[in-house]
Protein backbone atom coordinates (compact mmCIF):
# COMPACT_ATOMS: atom_id res chain seq x y z
CA UNK A 1 0.00 0.00 0.00
CA UNK A 2 1.30 3.44 -0.89
CA UNK A 3 0.40 4.84 2.52
CA UNK A 4 3.04 2.63 4.18
CA UNK A 5 5.87 4.71 2.76
CA UNK A 6 4.21 8.13 2.65
CA UNK A 7 4.75 11.05 4.97
CA UNK A 8 1.65 12.64 6.52
CA UNK A 9 1.51 15.65 4.20
CA UNK A 10 1.46 13.34 1.14
CA UNK A 11 -1.18 10.91 2.43
CA UNK A 12 -4.28 13.00 1.54
CA UNK A 13 -3.23 12.95 -2.14
CA UNK A 14 -3.22 9.13 -2.03
CA UNK A 15 -6.61 8.74 -0.39
CA UNK A 16 -8.89 9.03 -3.44
CA UNK A 17 -7.04 6.13 -5.10
CA UNK A 18 -7.06 4.08 -1.90
CA UNK A 19 -10.77 4.67 -1.39
CA UNK A 20 -11.50 3.80 -5.01
CA UNK A 21 -9.83 0.48 -4.24
CA UNK A 22 -12.10 0.06 -1.22
CA UNK A 23 -15.10 0.78 -3.45
CA UNK A 24 -13.93 -1.80 -5.99
CA UNK A 25 -13.55 -4.42 -3.26
CA UNK A 26 -17.05 -3.64 -2.03
CA UNK A 27 -18.56 -3.77 -5.52
CA UNK A 28 -16.75 -6.83 -6.86
CA UNK A 29 -16.06 -9.09 -3.92
CA UNK A 30 -18.59 -11.74 -3.13
CA UNK A 31 -17.17 -12.39 0.33
CA UNK A 32 -15.88 -8.97 1.44
CA UNK A 33 -18.88 -6.80 0.64
CA UNK A 34 -20.45 -6.53 4.08
CA UNK A 35 -20.47 -3.40 6.20
CA UNK A 36 -18.63 -5.25 8.97
CA UNK A 37 -15.75 -6.23 6.70
CA UNK A 38 -15.60 -2.79 5.11
CA UNK A 39 -15.54 -1.26 8.60
CA UNK A 40 -12.56 -3.46 9.44
CA UNK A 41 -10.75 -2.48 6.23
CA UNK A 42 -11.34 1.24 6.77
CA UNK A 43 -10.24 0.94 10.39
CA UNK A 44 -7.00 -0.72 9.26
CA UNK A 45 -6.41 2.15 6.83
CA UNK A 46 -6.99 4.58 9.71
CA UNK A 47 -4.47 2.69 11.83
CA UNK A 48 -1.91 2.78 9.02
CA UNK A 49 -2.33 6.54 8.72
CA UNK A 50 -1.82 6.89 12.47
CA UNK A 51 1.35 4.78 12.26
CA UNK A 52 2.75 7.00 9.49
CA UNK A 53 1.97 10.12 11.51
CA UNK A 54 3.53 8.66 14.66
CA UNK A 55 6.68 7.82 12.70
CA UNK A 56 6.99 11.48 11.71
CA UNK A 57 6.74 12.84 15.26
CA UNK A 58 10.05 12.75 17.13
CA UNK A 59 9.75 12.80 20.92
CA UNK A 60 13.31 14.11 21.22
CA UNK A 61 12.26 17.18 19.24
CA UNK A 62 9.33 17.63 21.60
CA UNK A 63 11.58 17.41 24.64
CA UNK A 64 13.70 20.31 23.54
CA UNK A 65 15.84 19.41 20.59
CA UNK A 66 13.60 21.18 18.04
CA UNK A 67 10.22 22.08 19.47
CA UNK A 68 9.23 24.12 16.40
CA UNK A 69 9.80 21.12 14.13
CA UNK A 70 7.77 18.92 16.48
CA UNK A 71 4.91 21.42 16.42
CA UNK A 72 5.03 21.49 12.62
CA UNK A 73 4.99 17.66 12.53
CA UNK A 74 2.04 17.56 14.94
CA UNK A 75 0.14 20.11 12.85
CA UNK A 76 0.87 18.10 9.69
CA UNK A 77 -0.37 14.92 11.39
CA UNK A 78 -3.57 16.58 12.61
CA UNK A 79 -4.28 17.94 9.13
CA UNK A 80 -3.60 14.55 7.57
CA UNK A 81 -6.01 12.78 9.91
CA UNK A 82 -8.70 15.41 9.51
CA UNK A 83 -8.41 15.15 5.73
CA UNK A 84 -8.66 11.35 5.95
CA UNK A 85 -11.94 11.74 7.79
CA UNK A 86 -13.27 14.38 5.41
CA UNK A 87 -12.27 12.58 2.21
CA UNK A 88 -13.43 9.16 3.35
CA UNK A 89 -16.77 10.43 4.69
CA UNK A 90 -17.43 12.10 1.34
CA UNK A 91 -16.41 8.96 -0.56
CA UNK A 92 -18.58 6.76 1.66
CA UNK A 93 -21.60 8.99 0.93
CA UNK A 94 -20.88 8.65 -2.79
CA UNK A 95 -20.61 4.88 -2.49
CA UNK A 96 -23.98 4.77 -0.72
CA UNK A 97 -25.58 6.87 -3.46
CA UNK A 98 -23.99 5.29 -6.53
CA UNK A 99 -23.28 1.70 -5.56
CA UNK A 100 -25.23 -1.14 -7.10
CA UNK A 101 -25.10 -2.63 -3.60
CA UNK A 102 -26.12 0.52 -1.74
CA UNK A 103 -28.47 -1.38 0.54
CA UNK A 104 -25.42 -3.19 2.01
CA UNK A 105 -23.39 -0.02 2.69
CA UNK A 106 -24.27 1.70 5.96
CA UNK A 107 -20.95 3.22 6.98
CA UNK A 108 -21.24 6.87 6.02
CA UNK A 109 -21.95 7.93 9.63
CA UNK A 110 -20.03 5.16 11.41
CA UNK A 111 -18.03 6.80 14.20
CA UNK A 112 -16.34 3.51 15.09
CA UNK A 113 -14.16 3.77 11.97
CA UNK A 114 -12.73 7.09 13.14
CA UNK A 115 -12.58 6.48 16.90
CA UNK A 116 -8.83 5.90 16.90
CA UNK A 117 -8.21 8.77 14.47
CA UNK A 118 -10.19 11.11 16.73
CA UNK A 119 -8.23 9.94 19.78
CA UNK A 120 -4.95 10.41 17.90
CA UNK A 121 -5.93 13.92 16.82
CA UNK A 122 -6.71 14.78 20.44
CA UNK A 123 -3.35 13.37 21.60
CA UNK A 124 -1.59 15.48 18.97
CA UNK A 125 -3.43 18.57 20.19
CA UNK A 126 -2.43 17.75 23.76
CA UNK A 127 1.19 17.39 22.66
CA UNK A 128 0.96 20.76 20.89
CA UNK A 129 -0.02 22.32 24.22
CA UNK A 130 3.00 20.70 25.86
CA UNK A 131 5.27 22.05 23.11
CA UNK A 132 3.81 25.52 23.48
CA UNK A 133 4.59 25.37 27.21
Amino acid sequence: MKIEKAIPKDIPKLLPEVLNGVRMIFELSSSYNTSERMRGLLTRISNQIIQRCKAKIDKEDMLGRDVEKCMADLTESIECCEQWKEISEHKMKMIKIHSSRNNYWDLEKDEQIFAEIDAFIQRCRDLMEICEG
